[in-house]
This record gives C-alpha cells, structure tokens and sequence, in this order.
C-alpha cells in the first residue's frame, strides 16, 4: 500500500502601495497558517519586499508599504483583511475590496491632547490593540505596554500621541478624559452620543500654511502645534525603511502662540530623509490641516532616497 502525503494548499494575498501616494497600513488574520513571501503567485505586481516594518505572529500579520508590494501565503480562510491608505489588493491573483474579506470590525481611536489623556472602554465582542487608525485624522496608532485589555474592557493613557483599537461588537460604555476619540473615522463620544463628521476644514484651514515639505506658519492662538511626519533612512542593501514620527511644538503651560508663528522641523531631527504630511494646531480650537503638496514632497523624498544609493 502506497500512502501519498497531502500537501498543504497555499493561497496568497498581496498588497501594493500607489507610488507617490503615501504610506499604506495593512493588517490581516488566517484561521490557518501564515507566512511572508517574496512571491507575489499570479497577482500582476512583482518586487515584494521582508523587512522590519512588517509584523507576523502567528496567524496575524500587520504592516506598511509606501509605493511597494508585501505579500503573504497562508491555509485556510482570512477573517481579517484591512488596508487603510491608496493600494490595490489581490486575492490569488485577481483585485479584491478587502472591506468584502474577513469579518468586519470597527476601529476606535484615541487621540491625546495636552500632557495626559486616559480613556476606558467596554465592548460586548473582542478587542484588540491596532497601529491602524480607521480614518481618524491620524494615521498611526502606538502599541503601548501601560494599555490594559482585559476580554471587551481597556482601559490606557496617551501622552500626546494616539491609541487605536480594533472591536467586534458593539461598544456598551466609554469614557474619555481630554482628548478627541474616532470612531471609523468619525468623532465619537460614547453609545448614544451625538457623533459628528470632524470635518476638520472649512474657514478654519486658512490657521495653517504649509511653507513648503518641512514647515508651515500658524495664524492665532494655540497652546501647541504638532506635525505629522513621514521619515526614512536609505537601506542601499536591506532596502529603505519608513516609518512616522510626530514632532511636538509647545510652550510652558502658561504661555500660548499668538500672531503667525513659523514652525520648522529641525534638518535631521527623525531621519536624514523627512517630510511633514499634516498640521494640527490645538487650543480653543482644534484645526489640521493635510499639506497640499504632499505627493509632490514624497516624490522628492524617493528620488533623494535613489539618489543616496547610485
């Protein structure tokens, strides 16, 4: 008698950045196994990259492409498949909406505002710590130890910086002290609340102009001013690392910005490459603003990169 041994059926899933457009964040789950490749199976994109940026535990697997390609194999079934910024994903070789993946889940973040801002939550489903923000003005979530998860309860602090979560179910209590929290993107104040679209924009953009990929002068009365940044060092051999940062412009506590305030990030503060993707200013009022000539500054910053390895 001859016994065949049965070879595990692979599928593969790939996740490529629009050059130019940005980071793109990604995260997903198999109920089986998964593996990063460099192998891209029948999907029409090549040149996918292994590096730190990506994270595998597990089944789970999260990262971030800026106009590249990651690609995973796995067994089974994806109940997760998340892609936050402009790429185009492929399910065994054809395009695929990853909203039409997995299981859907909501993401709820917070974002810090001044010196301490502390948060808690229940859920009637699971909870789980994320990098990615689900379209709230900031695109990048920490991982912090200090942040407690304990089944549907969490509870944590931010200093400034920002939380995010991804949640099954439904949220059954929230609360927030200082601080702006989005759900899916949209301003949220708890189950029952009155959420509104944070538009963010309007006659209050004109507070912020951008002065070029590294700086903006600021019109009002503000407590502090933070820039979004997108930072690189050139990997000529292992290939380039991105990742982003925020840089922090504030004043005593009892001191505000007033007038038009210029404010610069410092030449090589994060990295030798560097550029500032948003504004937020914060007081009595809170206005960000998106840098208009965003792409135009990623499309510079690459070409530095090439440059600094020919």
């Amino acid at each position: 008698m001859t016994v065949h041994a049965q070879e595990t059926e692979w599928r593969n899933v790939v996740v490529s950045g629009t050059p130019g457009s940005g980071p793109v964040r990604y995260e997903l789950e198999s109920d089986g196994t998964v593996e990063k490749t460099t192998e891209t199976g029948s999907a029409p994109v090549d040149g996918a990259s292994i590096n730190a940026n990506d994270t595998l535990e597990g089944s789970y697997a999260s990262g971030v492409v800026v106009g590249g390609v990651d690609a995973y194999r796995y067994t089974g079934e994806l109940t997760l498949l998340s892609v936050e910024g402009d790429a185009t994903v492929y399910l065994d070789g054809s395009q695929t909406d990853p909203d039409s993946v997995g299981e859907s889940y909501d993401y709820l973040t917070v974002v810090g505002d001044g010196p301490r801002t502390e948060y808690s939550f229940e859920t009637d489903g699971d909870v789980a710590k994320t990098n990615m923000t689900g379209g709230a003005p900031k695109s990048y979530a920490s991982i912090q130890g200090g942040d407690t998860v304990d089944g549907g309860s969490v509870s944590g602090t931010v200093l400034g910086g920002v939380d995010a979560f991804r949640v099954s179910g439904d949220i059954t209590a929230f609360e927030l002290s200082g601080g702006t929290a989005y759900l899916n993107g949209q301003e949220y104040t708890g189950p029952g609340g009155d959420d509104e679209d944070d538009d963010r924009g309007g006659d209050s953009d004109a507070a912020i102009r951008f002065t070029g990929c590294t700086g903006v002068e600021v019109d009002g009365k503000f407590d502090q001013v933070s820039l979004s940044v997108l930072a690189a060092d050139a990997g000529c051999q292992t290939g380039t690392r991105y990742y982003e940062q925020e840089y922090v412009y504030g004043l005593a506590e009892s001191e505000t910005i007033e007038g038009t305030t210029a404010v610069d990030l410092p030449d090589g503060h994060f990295a030798e490459y560097q550029m500032v993707e948003s504004a937020t200013a914060e007081g009595d009022e809170t206005v960000e603003v998106t840098n208009p000539d965003a792409d135009a500054c990623r499309d510079e910053m690459e070409s530095q990169l090439e440059s600094a390895c020919d």
